[in-house]
């Protein structure tokens, strides 16, 4: 009798076997993990070169403005504009406001042409249009504005300007400091070293301290001369000294003579 339960029956390769497909679900998890991280890193470096390809992006919302699409222009370029800030667009930006503008006045959203009209004043004062590429009743609408925003306009360029020829003045001071610390580069002099051994501040005048030097020659000339006098008055004393006992008389001498003259 074949004995026992189907199902309890033991796999032929035993329990080595029977565990078998566990391990490989684990190695799919670091597999999968690659995976992902493979699919995010492609998939931002395409939004950076889509970010990176704001041109285009303007050239097709301009397009669709010329082509009397302005409810595709100013979402175009709506989105176009509030990108965060990049060399290319910064380019862009300007001319891009100018069509929102001129789009969101084609679909009679006055008030929000008005509100973008100022916001690019307000990043470029000297921001005008070329009659020739807009409608003539959003130019009329544009210079209303410009001439409702023109105490602030100048106030703009006035703190630009300030600041301009404070930044330019910081520059030519940077500059002025640097030439300076060039031209005043220190001078490597090899003094020789017995010059140091020289009395009289001869070492320091040679390596350019001339206060010490001075104050080491006034020192050493000071004691020098009074040495020498000291000297030269006693030599003096001393010769004078030998002067007076060879001068002094021998009253000794004169004694034992008269005494021996005495006696003959």
């Amino acid at each position: 009798m074949v004995g026992g339960d189907p199902s309890r029956r033991r796999a032929p390769g035993g329990p080595s076997e029977a565990a078998g497909p566990e391990p490989s679900r684990r190695h799919q998890h670091p597999r999968l993990r690659a995976s992902l991280i493979a699919a995010l890193l492609s998939a931002l470096t395409l939004a950076g070169e889509a970010r990176a390809d704001e041109l285009d992006d303007f050239i097709s919302a301009r397009d669709a403005y010329i082509n009397g699409e302005y409810a595709r222009a100013s979402r175009e370029l709506e989105e176009l504009v509030g990108r965060p800030s990049t060399p290319q667009l910064s380019l862009v930006r300007p001319a891009a406001r100018k069509y929102l503008a001129a789009s969101l006045f084609a679909e009679r959203h006055e008030p929000e042409a008005r509100a973008e009209i100022a916001t690019l004043l307000r990043e470029d004062p000297r921001a005008r249009l070329d009659p020739a590429s807009f409608e003539a009743r959003f130019v009329r609408l544009y210079e209303d504005v410009v001439r409702s925003m023109e105490p602030e306009l100048d106030r703009l360029l006035l703190d630009r300007a300030q600041a301009r020829r404070l930044e330019e003045n910081t520059r030519d001071a940077r500059r002025a400091l640097a030439l300076e610390l060039l031209g005043s580069e220190a001078r490597v002099e090899v003094v020789p070293r017995w010059q140091t051994f020289v009395p009289f501040g001869v070492g320091q005048f040679a390596n350019r301290q001339t206060g010490l030097g001075a104050l080491f020659l006034s020192l050493e000339a000071t004691f020098l001369l009074g040495s020498v006098a000291t000297a030269i008055v006693d030599q003096s004393v001393q010769s004078t000294t030998t002067c007076v006992w060879c001068l002094r008389p021998d009253t000794d001498g004169d004694r034992r003579a008269n005494i021996a003259f005495a006696r003959g």
